[in-house]
């Protein structure tokens, strides 16, 4: 099978090579994969960025969605033909609450999904309905399920609540679709026109140029109702802690996604808001993610498409920044 492995950081170390195709042991699935997408993470581990140590080479990408080929002995979760997308944790039960849980995360440094197959647990993949394409389903497990535990698992985001989401990457334009579908209001941030046109197209309510207007938080505490927002989806850190404070109301929530917590926790008090971490989720949110994109029509966007072999101008995509939603992978 072709595989694409990561010999180092920049994206002239990404190599298509060939690999002896996996076969599934016990209790394991043989996955056709078809398509993948990027996340910012996929940049940042081959320049020492993760979380946890990866020994070089391996295969990248965390997300992805295919075709059961094969099954292993005792597998009834699944079929051979059915669609579906690995957990971003592999098992599924963790939940990565923990930074050593990262050590069971795809795409580094368990081998990822940039390769024509793969074998995963059974209870580690989850099946994708056919409302969604095999693109579509690949944003999921990390920055779609991202974005559902900070608006669902952390707290209950309802109808009326504002959202407030930074940039116009995965998880931002993830939490947009899916707070809109909860009935809440968004305003979201970009240093580009262009890309809050788009946005504004996906359901945005407001938009703010945080180049042209640094301090956008006062700006968002007075577009929601001038009391403030209920939660921000904190992608920055402490690079834009201060403006996500001033756009949240007394006691509001912030959804600090990944590892950027640690950088913050000392900068909030239960006054100031109460601050959660979100780092991906389990296979149940999952489930109960693509249950809720199902029953309100919520399409993922995918802005740009690369093939495997590709993979490096599709690294380079991300790392400029241009896209609306997510860079794709078409694999199969």
């Amino acid at each position: 099978m072709r595989a694409m492995e990561v010999w180092g950081s920049g994206e002239e170390n990404i190599k298509e090579v060939e690999q002896p195709d996996p076969q599934p042991g016990p209790g394991e699935v043989q996955v056709r994969i078809v398509a993948a997408t990027l996340n910012y993470r996929d940049l940042a581990i081959p320049e020492g960025g993760g979380p946890y140590p990866v020994k070089m080479p391996y295969v990248p990408l965390s997300c992805g969605c295919g075709v059961v080929t094969a099954l292993g002995e005792g597998v009834t979760r699944v079929h051979v033909g059915d669609r579906v997308a690995p957990t971003f944790f592999q098992p599924a039960t963790t939940n990565g609450q923990d930074a050593a849980d990262f050590a069971k995360a795809l795409g580094g440094p368990i081998n990822g999904v940039a390769r024509e197959l793969a074998c995963f647990p059974h209870g580690g993949v989850v099946k994708i309905p056919d409302d969604l394409s095999d693109l579509e389903a690949a944003t999921l497990p990390c920055a779609g399920l991202t974005a559902w535990n900070a608006l669902f698992g952390a707290r209950a985001t309802k109808p009326g609540d504002v959202v407030v989401l930074l940039g116009t990457g995965g998880v931002s334009i993830a939490g947009l679709q899916l707070a809109k579908a909860a009935g809440a209001s968004a305003i979201i941030t970009s240093s580009s026109d262009a890309k809050l046109a788009r946005a504004r197209a996906l359901g945005a309510d407001h938009t703010i140029n945080y180049r042209a207007l640094p301090a956008w938080g006062g700006r968002a505490h007075t577009l929601a109702g001038g009391s403030g927002a209920d939660v921000v989806l904190e992608v920055g850190g402490t690079g834009t802690l201060a403006q996500s404070l001033a756009a949240l109301r007394p006691g509001g929530d912030v959804a600090s996604i990944g590892l950027l917590a640690g950088g913050i926790v000392s900068q909030l008090d239960e006054a100031t808001a109460k601050l959660h971490r979100i780092r991906v989720g389990t296979r149940d949110q999952f489930e109960d993610m693509l249950r809720a994109l199902v029953r309100n029509r919520v399409r993922p966007v995918v802005d740009k498409v690369y093939p495997l072999k590709e993979l490096g101008k599709a690294m380079a995509a991300l790392r400029a920044g241009t896209m609306v939603g997510k860079v794709g992978i078409q694999i199969a």
